[in-house]
């Protein structure tokens, strides 16, 4: 069953991505950040993803779950893109900081040019410091897949410090969903952000130890559904910047990277219980 899922997240993908690239490249006005197209590849993108979600919904939910430990996750991919993840979160929140600590210059160019500030810097300066916390415990969670040994069992409260995080993620990207041109876009950013959450915390749950059933399929259902929304918003959104073209994305190029490199941990978590691999006896395969 699993494998289906993983068909449907790989085919949605192969498919949204192109579309959304050539989208961003031909049918972007750089003036009002609008499509001119008629919003005819945005619809399409947005079928594909509802479909795709909905079916990988009610499969997982088909699926019974899984019932894999933490060491049985072990992957190498999954440990390199977590400590991806959690240096682009660092690296996020500290320029994040700088930018919110930095003196403001009175001086500019014209008086009718207000010098630029943060907005909601206190907000913005929560989430970072909570984001640099959560990287760490992103590390950490690194460590504990390479040993084959789950860095939760004693601390299971550590586990929450990720979904917290994600939680104050939605709250920011919530109070700044006005100020995006494009709806499109921020309702995109703002479904990948609340299936993050969703599966986070149900992560949480499988590494504290304190997860059922319904939670390991909420954690795979919800972490498909991000994935699929997180490749198809993050890699035409980097390739743009790379690019030099101008961006319509809600996201800015560091929470873009962000996103991508969780949404590959997660894809690189789930891989072993897709595709699982034969029983590995000995000390490391009974771990948790």
């Amino acid at each position: 069953m699993l494998r289906k899922v993983w068909f449907i997240f790989a085919v949605t993908c192969l498919l949204t991505i192109p579309i959304r690239i050539y989208q961003l490249l031909m049918f972007v006005d750089t003036g009002t950040g609008f499509f001119t197209d008629g919003n005819v590849t945005a619809a399409a993108i947005t079928v594909l993803l509802v479909i795709s979600c909905a079916a990988m919904l009610i499969l997982c939910r088909k699926s019974g779950g899984f019932t894999a430990k933490f060491g049985d996750l072990h992957s190498v991919p999954a440990v390199v893109f977590a400590l991806l993840a959690a240096a682009s979160m660092v690296a996020q929140s500290v320029a994040k900081l700088f930018e919110i600590t930095a003196p403001v210059s009175s001086e500019v160019a014209s008086p009718d040019i207000e010098p630029q500030t943060v907005q909601h810097p206190f907000l913005s300066a929560a989430l970072a410091i909570v984001c640099i916390a959560a990287a760490v415990l992103m590390a950490v969670t690194a460590a504990g897949l390479a040993r084959r040994s789950n860095p939760y069992r004693n601390f299971p409260v550590l586990a929450l410090i990720v979904p917290l995080w994600s939680c104050l993620d939605l709250a920011v990207l919530f109070v700044r969903y006005t100020e995006v041109v494009n709806t499109i876009e921020s309702i995109y950013a703002m479904f990948m952000v609340i299936f993050l959450l969703l599966c986070l915390f149900a992560q949480a749950q499988f590494f504290a130890g304190a997860d059922d059933a319904k939670s390991r399929q909420t954690m795979l259902a919800s972490g498909f559904c991000f994935s699929a929304l997180s490749l198809t918003v993050t890699v035409p959104n980097c390739v743009m910047y790379v690019l030099g073209k101008p961006q319509v994305c809600s996201l800015s190029l560091p929470d873009s990277l962000v996103y991508l490199f969780l949404a590959l941990f997660l894809q690189a978590l789930f891989f072993p219980l897709v595709f699982p691999r034969r029983a590995v006896h000995g000390d490391g395969a009974d771990r948790v």
